[in-house]
């Protein structure tokens, strides 16, 4: 390697959540690639195909002399003084707004903080959709509304809010996090905002769907951005509790929401939650920012974004179609639980239905972190493969559910195996997924009158895509 080298924009990784396989990546956004000067050689790796190249991190933030100056604090080109201030090198030590400490500082605690939130509000509100459909179903269904139909609601918000990365990364690129931040937050807010005065579901679609699904993935990208820039040898530890936000909001709006709608109507619910969401999303997007000294002018440099060669390694087609199956698997039961806790048990949507889904958020959350630590010690892809298979042989139990005592039982065993290989995918290859599996499985439903169909759809899907793991696995024993 010369002293002249080109690294990944250290932005483009987490904001995209990019998929590895071997040497290459897969990335869902534009990728803006600056070249460093250093004068040590301390790890950087040159990309290894034409393929957008994973990112080989320097190890250390000092190293790093260069990074997207439309990320800085939001304000590109808006200040007299700003091309001195992207330029200017500042110390990686002290606890001020032009010196803040890497590893630490209120700074950046307070960027982690503001990821917390955000994760909370965007993720905990999917995990606990379910409940939102179960009354959905309920108001829309005597109007003659298929489920397929009505579970569209929750599938284009899913599946904007993944997809559309392919926009909100280079609007990010462009406009700066903070206009990304502020626009999510208003776009998110505004849709659930709008939804609770919806009367038809085409409404919803556009409000709740559509909207919420944009204002997410303009969030989504930011949130999963800003964080890693502050910390080196902590970065783990801070995307963690980001991400725990996910747990955390899952369980406690499991147990709120459903109060809610008892107490004041699924419409009264969605303007407070509008309100909820909108305070923690714009608190985030006062106290994120990307530090100062990471600032500096990119350099263009021509790529390709695709490697179509690809497509002849068996090994990648693999993984990208485990990556695919995903997609179409995980939300159905958290779409479908309070639906069916009412119509084959007995329960109350709301009150139990939302009480299931928190029990499988906070189980989702333990899951990654054991199985993650799994991982590391015998290895991703057998790993993940189990727990694919685990979690389609968790279906049956949800299948064969005749009490409430059963349900929890599911919810516990399928939300710790179902996460853990949710932040290996890449956006837009969940996207098909997220957003044609609940109707598909809706669908199933209609067809079949009961929900053993559907949920037996589910298991395959979770089963393919182990099965497929553990041939990748072999593969990958014939060829070393």
């Amino acid at each position: 390697m010369t002293n002249q080298q080109q690294i990944i924009d250290p932005v483009s990784k987490p904001a995209v959540m990019a998929s590895t396989y071997g040497n290459s990546t897969v990335n869902s956004s534009t990728t803006t690639i600056h070249q460093t000067n250093s004068n040590s050689n301390n790890g950087h790796s040159t990309p290894s195909s034409d393929l957008t190249t994973i990112q080989s991190r320097p190890q250390s933030f000092s190293d790093r002399k260069t990074i997207d100056g439309s990320i800085e604090d939001g304000r590109r080109g808006s200040e007299p003084n700003n091309e001195k201030s992207l330029s200017r090198k500042g110390s990686m030590s002290g606890d001020d707004d032009d010196g803040v400490v890497m590893e630490g500082g209120y700074r950046g605690y307070l960027v982690v903080f503001g990821g917390f939130l955000i994760i909370l509000a965007l993720i905990g509100y999917v995990s606990i959709y379910g409940v939102f459909q179960a009354k959905y179903n309920d108001i829309y269904g005597t109007r003659g509304y298929a489920q397929s139909s009505i579970s569209f609601v929750g599938s284009l918000a899913s599946g904007f809010q993944f997809g559309f990365t392919i926009i909100a990364g280079p609007a990010m690129n462009r406009f700066g996090h903070k206009i990304t931040l502020w626009a999510g937050c208003i776009i998110a807010s505004l849709g659930l905002l709008l939804a609770s005065w919806c009367t038809e579901l085409w409404q919803l679609y556009l409000t709740q769907g559509v909207m919420f699904g944009i204002g997410a993935s303009f969030l989504n990208i930011a949130a999963t951005a800003i964080p890693p820039l502050w910390y080196d040898k902590h970065r783990g530890l801070a995307m963690g509790i980001c991400f725990c936000g996910a747990g955390v909001g899952g369980l406690g709006l499991g147990f709120v929401i459903p109060a809610l709608i008892n107490a004041v109507d699924i419409y009264w619910t969605l303007r407070i939650f509008a309100i909820f969401h909108f305070v923690c999303t714009a608190f985030a997007a006062i106290v994120m920012r990307a530090p100062r000294q990471l600032a500096g002018p990119p350099v263009e440099t021509k790529r390709e974004v695709m490697n179509w060669s690809l497509v002849k390694d068996s090994g990648f087609m693999l993984w990208f179609l485990c990556s695919c199956l995903f997609g179409f698997a995980y939300v159905v039961p958290f779409a479908y639980v309070p639906s069916f806790a009412k119509d084959v048990i007995g329960l109350d949507p709301n009150v139990q239905g939302g009480q299931l889904l928190a029990i499988m958020s906070g189980a989702n959350a333990v899951g990654r972190i054991l199985i993650g630590m799994a991982g590391d010690r015998l290895g991703a892809i057998p790993v993940a493969g189990l727990s694919f298979i685990g979690t389609g042989a968790s279906c049956f139990i949800w299948m064969f559910s005749k009490t409430h005592g059963a349900l929890i039982a599911f919810s516990i065993v399928y939300g710790f195996f179902s996460g853990a290989f949710f932040t290996m995918i890449a956006s837009l290859i969940n996207t098909p997924g997220n957003l044609f599996t609940l109707p598909i499985a809706g669908k199933i439903f209609e067809q079949a009158g009961d929900y053993k169909a559907m949920i037996g759809y589910d298991a395959a899907m979770w089963f393919a895509g182990g099965f497929a793991f553990l041939a990748l696995q072999i593969q990958q024993r014939r060829v070393k």
